[in-house]
């Protein structure tokens, strides 16, 4: 038996997050086109065709990434969420509100796509009320972006979204104060809601997905967060240093590190079995640093492969032999035989795990490796 086993759970998790940024930009240009009406600026070097084709392949690029970041976002796994809840909005666990503001943007694109190809029976005018839906979208897919996502508070997507926001205000502005025969009060309301949602939404980031504590607030689950949360208590106020301990099997306490970090070598056994739902099993118990009393644990379920597994989930735990499952976690990351976790206990810090396994033995069923152990960032 080898350790060759596979894992999608990074690469599906950057394929969302990815594929959704690409989503919101795409529409923002499709938008922007949209407003400014692209035919107005036909000239020599931009002929009114082209204009057109690049308002057109935006949109249909948008849904695609759309479908992309849906999809990735049911198969990763990390939170509860189902095609249902990407179609119909505010059924799901995981921050209901801002998830369903998704499936609403996702609904009124597909909306337009639909009636744009069935243009020539439904009609101009009903086709044209529809597409008015598009700039409803935008704003709506701003909004799950910074209430939803993980990245909401980074440098590089507040950037991104602040971009966004600027090229559909200035296609705004254009639009109204350029555009004959918008009475004097139309123009009016347009630039003073336009001013107006703007203020709102940057007065509100702050205290909003830029706050503490906004992964609760939003709808997050609480077993996610128990998982992932980094306990308060287990901070030293002198020097920030945490003491991480397993109980021993004499019932005292065995210190791994001060710093909550550590190192050591692993082995142990590996073995592989069906599960009752037609999958592979693939079990680990590993002894840590040799001598001692502490044990590490894998679970492995997936498709089985020709070398091993082709993961679908994984569980981690770390403890003693008396106690083995004091810290349990999710693997967050496989690739071959190098694996992640996020370990927590109770009244202890969250730790991320990082383990290189390598086979011994002319069986295979023997196993020795590396652990590394550190402190892990909590989310917000």
């Amino acid at each position: 038996m080898t350790l060759a086993v596979a894992s999608s759970g990074r690469a599906l998790w950057y394929l969302t997050r990815g594929s959704g940024t690409v989503a919101l930009l795409l529409l923002t240009v499709s938008v922007v086109l949209g407003v400014l009406e692209v035919r107005r600026f036909e000239g020599s070097r931009w002929p009114r065709f082209v204009l057109d084709a690049v308002h057109r392949y935006a949109s249909l690029l948008a849904i695609v990434f759309l479908v992309v970041h849906i999809l990735t976002s049911v198969l990763d796994g990390f939170a509860s969420i189902s095609l249902i809840d990407a179609i119909i909005p505010f059924l799901g666990s995981y921050r209901p509100f801002w998830l369903g503001l998704g499936a609403v943007a996702f609904d009124l694109m597909i909306a337009i796509a639909v009636t744009s190809l069935l243009r020539q029976r439904i009609g101009y005018r009903t086709w044209r009320i529809v597409h008015w839906s598009a700039y409803a979208s935008w704003p709506v897919a701003l909004l799950h972006t910074v209430g939803t996502g993980t990245d909401a508070n980074q440098a590089w997507l507040l950037a991104l979204s602040a971009l966004c926001l600027a090229a559909v205000i200035v296609a705004v502005v254009v639009r109204v104060s350029r555009r004959a025969g918008v009475p004097p009060l139309a123009r009016g309301w347009a630039l003073g809601l336009t001013g107006v949602a703007t203020v709102a939404l940057v007065a509100w980031m702050p205290t909003g997905p830029l706050a503490k504590g906004w992964a609760r607030k939003a709808g997050t689950p609480l077993a996610l967060l128990t998982a992932f949360a980094r306990p308060a208590a287990a901070r030293s106020s002198s020097s920030g240093a945490t003491a991480v301990s397993v109980p021993s099997t004499s019932g005292g306490a065995q210190q791994v590190d001060p710093a909550g970090s550590f190192t050591a070598s692993l082995s142990g056994s590996i073995s592989q079995q069906q599960a009752p739902n037609g999958l592979a099993l693939l079990r680990l118990s590993l002894a840590v640093g040799g001598a001692g009393s502490r044990q590490l644990g894998v679970t492995l379920e997936g498709t089985p492969t020709a070398g091993g597994v082709s993961m679908s989930s994984g569980q981690v735990t770390l403890g003693t032999t008396d106690q083995p499952s004091i810290y349990r976690g999710p693997v967050t990351a496989l690739n071959g035989s190098q694996l992640s976790a996020r370990l927590s206990a109770a009244g202890a810090p969250t730790l991320d795990a990082k383990i290189a396994l390598a086979n011994t033995g002319a069986g295979g069923g023997t196993v020795q490796g590396t652990l590394s152990v550190a402190p892990a960032q909590g989310v917000r």
